[in-house]
């Protein structure tokens, strides 16, 4: 059998390494930033649930949704954190 050496990836034909990269980062941006906003959104939902408050659930939802759009553009979890704590805090509230 041929022996095959070691690819070296800095020097590989077709190899965007760079690309690769900025690729991991979003997808890492994404998960982290999205993660939370989905728990705000499942929070909100729950508020409807329980207590049958449609205009605090509506605003948890839509207030998720600018969370997650504001910390996928700054790569900042904050914003949905604080919609989620928010949220708690509401729901606690109407329980």
């Amino acid at each position: 059998m041929a022996e095959h050496g070691r690819t070296e990836y800095a020097t590989a034909t077709g190899n965007d390494y760079a690309e690769h990269e900025a690729t991991y980062l979003n997808v890492m941006r994404l998960t982290k930033v999205g993660t939370v906003a989905v728990l705000a959104g499942v929070v909100a939902l729950a508020i409807h649930g329980t207590t049958d408050s449609i205009a605090w659930s509506v605003f948890g939802v839509f207030a998720a949704l600018i969370a997650l759009f504001y910390g996928l553009f700054k790569d900042t979890v904050v914003p949905a954190a604080v919609v989620l704590v928010f949220l708690l805090i509401v729901w606690a509230f109407l329980v």
